[in-house]
């Protein structure tokens, strides 16, 4: 039997790319090999997706084409935007066996997005919305009620309302894993969102998830106050990126949203796409950094305290100098000793700010 092998580089989840491809060839009587370590497996056809553009992943790019040269085809939103599935592959059903995945479907109803962000390479790699790119049945099997989206603009798209009625009449537990868009959220969306069993990743408990990257969406939540306040408690979290280009005043101030409305925030920090490094403003500390030290989130994490290690690298990049209370509320629940490395280097502390 002749033989493809599938490497998937840096996905956390099941590559649903490489499974579409795996499903294609099997088609054609190949066995699919899946290979998450960059070694070298003799076979017939070679390929590999990465999601992540970081030191990591293209590492092991390199290696992977000094291994096989022109004999591998490499893609994903990691290296290059521009090579896609050809459409006969694209409209393959997954092969989930590829993984030995049965937890949940993964799968697009749509496809990109018309926000055009700076920050963002969907607009780039998949263009203009298009509302019907598939239907739940091109990747979701018969008895699985789980389900996985990937949409990135879901709520704009002008068939919002019917995928929203056919989650609830098909019963199906979902997890809108790229978050909502809020200024989508009004009484009809509302009304449907609420009948959903929205889920977190694992699917282990109920959650919505929003995004809000800037001052400008922070405000927007105030607006919807009404309706975020009719979720049922604990259930929603606002997905918050830092690292790009906001002040630390901005990125206090949509902290401080998520705090006042009883939101959970979840923090990342921007991750660059190719073209597009962090801006990073020049007067980032433009505010008094006890507030922040202060900061009380809802839960004790260790994804809040990633912001809180972003400021303070930051600040000793800037100044030379870390911020003793900002290192002892990063210190304040996790790892408790972890500050000692810094405490035995006194001439690294400060209790002044320079902003």
């Amino acid at each position: 039997m002749k033989r493809i092998v599938l490497y998937d580089i840096d996905g956390k989840i099941p590559n649903l790319a490489l499974m579409k491809i795996s499903s294609f060839y099997k088609k054609s009587g190949y066995g699919s090999i899946l290979s998450r370590c960059i070694t070298y497996i003799k076979a017939d056809i070679y390929f590999a997706s990465t999601i992540f553009h970081n030191e990591k992943s293209l590492k092991c790019v390199k290696t992977l084409l000094d291994m096989y040269g022109s004999d591998i085809c490499i893609g994903g939103s990691g290296i290059n935007l521009q090579k896609k599935l050809l459409d006969e592959t694209d409209r393959c059903f997954p092969d989930y066996e590829l993984y030995n995945h049965n937890s949940y479907s993964i799968g697009f109803l749509t496809r990109g997005c018309n926000n055009y962000c700076s920050f963002c390479l969907v607009p780039k790699k998949e263009g203009k919305l298009n509302s019907n790119y598939a239907s739940f049945d091109d990747f979701v099997p018969e008895r699985q009620k789980k389900v996985m989206l990937l949409d990135n603009s879901l709520l704009a798209s002008d068939k919002s309302y019917e995928i929203l009625e056919s989650i609830i009449k098909r019963n199906y537990i979902i997890n809108f894993s790229q978050s909502l868009d809020i200024s989508y959220l009004n009484e009809d969306t509302f009304n449907l969102l609420i009948k959903i069993k929205s889920m977190n990743s694992r699917f282990t408990k109920p959650m919505y998830y929003f995004t809000s990257n800037t001052v400008n969406q922070a405000k927007i939540f105030y607006k919807k106050e009404w309706y975020l306040k009719k979720f049922e408690r604990g259930t929603v979290t606002v997905i918050i990126m830092f690292g790009y280009n906001t002040k630390l005043s901005e990125d206090y101030e949509i902290l401080l949203m998520t705090r006042k409305l009883g939101l959970f925030p979840f923090v990342q920090e921007y991750a660059p796409i190719p073209g597009v490094p962090s801006k990073i403003p020049e007067d980032y500390f433009d505010m008094d950094l006890d507030k922040i030290a202060a900061i009380r989130f809802r839960t004790n994490g260790q994804n809040n305290e990633k912001f809180l290690r972003y400021v303070n690298k930051l600040h000793f990049k800037t100044y030379g100098k870390y911020y003793l209370p900002l290192l002892k509320a990063i210190y304040r629940y996790n790892n408790k000793k972890g500050i000692n490395k810094y405490l035995e280097q006194p001439h690294l502390l400060s209790d002044k700010q320079y902003y």
